[in-house]
């Protein structure tokens, strides 16, 4: 299964100071931690998640870190990039991610630091923040979204 992003015209409007709106893994919090017994991600043949199917079922063996149920695993597609999905513990469902991230350290929003991350996600919020340029095209910084009915909303 596959889950889309959602790149339409949505902004939001900069603070009265001037600044730029920047989401806050806090303003897209969880309701629910799942603490029940995982189930096996449902790989079907022919599909996306299928070509990616030993990266999954290796994420799937860890803990939920992401929107309270779900495991968001990362895998590099070459130098500077990462490709992903997210699994629902509670289900199996795997939400394909068909866009990459790359190039995060030419963006002007990436910081070279040790603990910089290219993809980053919370267990208790609905945000995931993709730094870098999606799908090797557009805007090189970062992308907020958030996490909802198995698809990636963009927030700006």
């Amino acid at each position: 299964m596959r889950f889309g992003l959602l790149l339409g015209g949505l902004f939001i409007p900069a603070a009265a100071s001037g600044q730029s709106y920047q989401p806050q893994f806090s303003n897209y919090p969880v309701a629910e931690r799942y603490h029940g017994r995982q189930a096996a991600p449902k790989l079907v043949r022919g599909t996306a998640a299928w070509l990616f199917r030993t990266r999954i079922r290796e994420a799937a063996q860890g803990k939920p870190n992401f929107a309270g149920h779900y495991i968001a695993a990362t895998w590099g597609c070459g130098a500077e990039c990462l490709s992903s999905a997210i699994i629902d513990v509670k289900t199996g469902t795997v939400y394909f991610n068909d866009v990459s991230t790359c190039c995060w350290f030419s963006a002007p929003a990436a910081t070279p630091t040790e603990d910089f991350e290219p993809i980053r996600f919370r267990l208790n919020s609905r945000l995931i923040i993709f730094t870098g340029l999606l799908g090797e095209a557009g805007r090189n910084g970062a992308h907020y979204f958030r996490f909802e009915h198995g698809r990636l909303i963009a927030i700006r």
